[in-house]
């Protein structure tokens, strides 16, 4: 009986010494965490669920881990606010994914990004082509943010009413330097065509092409590796 109840105590304590622990992070949801604040809540999760099983914790030191834990990350944070250059080693910095129109291959190296998990994200904002972005921002909660170019915003809901334009999904045809046949068939196109389309855009090549994508509305949209060409 009395196991029975150390152990609910002790499941009582670290449920709420968590959830104080989550509160001091400051974040309105999960969401919004870093990978930093992540690894802090699996971490005390992990040292409260073995201190539960193992009868030579006591409560008290459960206690003390939490607050201990939890006072580290308070110092950092205050450590991050006062000092602006420390505050890439704990929660990294945003990076400038696509800068005015351009893909930063390097900076979608440096966060291991590939194209089809930012094609992912980009839907994920009601954006389906990687040519209507002018800016797109990767932030250290691991969302993205989207600025689109002018011409791509969306019309005020009098002008939608007055036209009915066609709308197609776009095709990606080549992605870091591969051809995808498959996708070139899939719009009725051969890879004749796209080596024509690029020999006409002056790139003898596909594999410096960083990525390249076909749209009925709007045709061919290419960017090579060291982008000049779009």
């Amino acid at each position: 009986m009395e196991s029975y109840l150390s152990l609910t105590v002790e499941l009582i304590v670290g449920l709420f010494g968590l959830l104080i622990l989550t509160r001091l992070m400051g974040r309105a949801s999960i969401s919004e965490a870093t990978p930093f604040d992540f690894v802090s809540v699996l971490i005390v999760g992990d040292f409260v669920g073995e201190a539960i099983y193992n009868k030579e914790v006591k409560v008290f030191f459960i206690l003390y881990a939490i607050f201990l834990w939890g006072l580290l990350i308070i110092l950092i944070d205050l450590i991050t606010l006062k000092f602006n250059k420390t505050r890439y080693i704990f929660e990294s910095t945003p990076s400038l994914i696509i800068d005015n129109g351009v893909l930063d291959r390097k900076e979608m190296k440096r966060n291991k990004l590939d194209i089809n998990k930012l094609q992912m994200m980009l839907r994920d904002k009601d954006v389906f082509s990687i040519r209507e972005v002018a800016f797109a921002i990767l932030e250290p909660n691991g969302k993205i943010s989207v600025i689109k170019k002018p011409k791509y915003e969306s019309p005020p809901k009098l002008e939608k009413s007055s036209s009915i334009n066609t709308v197609s999904l776009p095709v990606t045809l080549i992605s870091d330097g591969k051809i995808l046949l498959n996708n070139i068939k899939k719009i009725g196109k051969t890879s004749s065509w796209l080596t024509d389309e690029l020999h006409l855009r002056g790139i003898q090549d596909p594999k410096t092409v960083f990525f390249a994508e076909w749209r009925l509305e709007d045709g061919l949209f290419i960017q090579t590796s060291s982008p000049k060409t779009s």
